[in-house]
């Protein structure tokens, strides 16, 4: 899984590990490992140990993960907030640009996932990552657990303030 959120990450693979006593089920590849971490983490995907590895864009396109992945065999890669890959997201990581041509080097399946992108975006995304056969599957972005009220008022920065000092640990 490819995801630009490293709190993401770590709390997905700890979500993993509670469901296994096996530790080495899931891991994360990313900028707060050290040597050794990371060399613990490839020691079990080559094992066979890791199902699921999280993988930072930056981490994914260094030298020695290219190198790394090319003697593993990858099942597929899912792309997160794949709008990034969009011309619009260039600024925000540039290395998801890089993902297509990764997709040549180590030959996997690949699905890309985002809730934000518009049928441009959709299509570029397609285009950028090399799919030869365009697939969009589209789903409703309604979230329960979500609510918007929309209210009129004068003191807009008096209720923000209002609803901020009620809310805890502010």
């Amino acid at each position: 899984m490819i995801s630009p959120l490293i709190a993401l990450m770590k709390n997905q693979v700890d979500a993993m590990r509670h469901f296994s006593e096996d530790d080495g089920n899931a891991h994360f590849l990313n900028s707060s490992l050290n040597k050794a971490a990371i060399d613990s983490v490839k020691s079990d995907v080559i094992s066979g140990k890791t199902k699921l590895l999280y993988v930072a864009p930056e981490s994914l396109t260094k030298e020695d993960n290219i190198n790394f992945l090319r003697t593993i065999n990858i099942s597929f890669y899912a792309v997160d907030e794949a709008h990034c890959i969009s011309q619009w997201g260039y600024d925000f990581r540039p290395d998801y640009l890089r993902i297509g041509d990764l997709r040549k080097i180590v030959d996997a399946p690949i699905i890309a996932l985002t809730a934000t992108a518009t049928p441009s975006v959709a299509d570029d995304i397609m285009e950028k990552l090399g799919f030869e056969e365009k697939c969009l599957i589209k789903s409703g972005f309604e979230r329960p657990n979500l609510s918007y009220i929309v209210r009129e008022c004068e003191d807009k920065l008096g209720q923000l303030l209002n609803i901020c000092n009620g809310v805890e640990g502010t």
